[in-house]
C-alpha cells in the first residue's frame, strides 16, 4: 500500500472512530445504554485498526499526522452529527421583564406546554416561562419567543430525564 493511501486510510478510520466515540459519549450521558454500547464497540474496533497501522511504522510521519488530524476532524463531525440528530430533551427558560404572559400564551398557541413563574430580578419583578421540549424543537420555540419578546433572557439546558410531560400533537421526538 502506498504511503499516502495508508495515511488516508488512517485518517478516515480516525474520523469515523472519534465521531462514533463522540456519539457514544452523548448516548451514555442520555442513558441510552444499547446505542452507547454499540457505538462504543465500533469506535474501539476502528481505533484498534487505526492505531495498529500507526504503531507498525512510527517512522512514517504521514501516518502520525493523519491520525492526529483525523482525531480533530472526527471531533467536529461527531459534534455535527449530534446537532443533526438532536436526540433528547431541552429545558428552555425565558426571563421577561414585561411580556411573560404574552410569551406564555404565544408558546401555548404554538402547541408548547409551558409553566409560568414569577420572581424578582435586580430591579423589577420578572416573569419566568419554562418549557421542556425535544431538542429538535428548540429552534422553533426560540423563533416563536423572539417574535413576542426579543429582549427576553433565554437559557437552554439539557434535560437528562423527562417523565409525564406535555407534547403538542405533531411534535418530532
Amino acid at each position: 500500500m502506498s504511503i499516502l493511501l495508508e495515511a488516508l486510510l488512517i485518517f478516515a478510520l480516525r474520523v469515523l472512530g472519534i465521531a462514533l466515540s463522540t456519539i457514544a459519549t452523548l448516548m451514555t450521558v442520555q442513558g441510552r445504554k444499547f446505542y452507547a454500547t454499540a457505538a462504543g464497540f465500533v469506535s474501539t474496533l476502528v481505533y484498534v485498526l487505526a492505531i495498529g497501522k500507526v504503531v507498525a511504522n512510527l517512522s512514517n510521519v504521514w501516518n502520525i499526522l493523519a491520525y492526529c488530524i483525523g482525531f480533530a476532524v472526527g471531533t467536529l463531525i461527531g459534534m455535527m452529527w449530534d446537532q443533526r440528530l438532536a436526540l433528547g430533551f431541552a429545558e428552555v427558560r425565558f426571563i421577561c421583564t414585561n411580556s411573560s404572559d404574552a410569551l406564555a400564551e404565544a408558546l401555548r398557541d404554538a402547541g408548547f406546554g409551558v409553566t409560568e413563574l414569577y420572581g424578582h430580578g435586580r430591579e423589577n419583578y420578572v416573569g419566568i416561562v419554562e418549557a421542556i421540549v425535544p431538542r429538535k424543537n428548540v429552534d422553533e420555540i426560540l423563533r416563536v419567543a423572539r417574535a413576542v419578546d426579543e429582549n427576553a433572557i433565554v437559557t437552554v439546558t439539557e434535560a437528562r430525564t423527562v417523565q409525564r410531560a406535555y407534547w403538542k400533537p405533531n411534535v418530532r421526538r
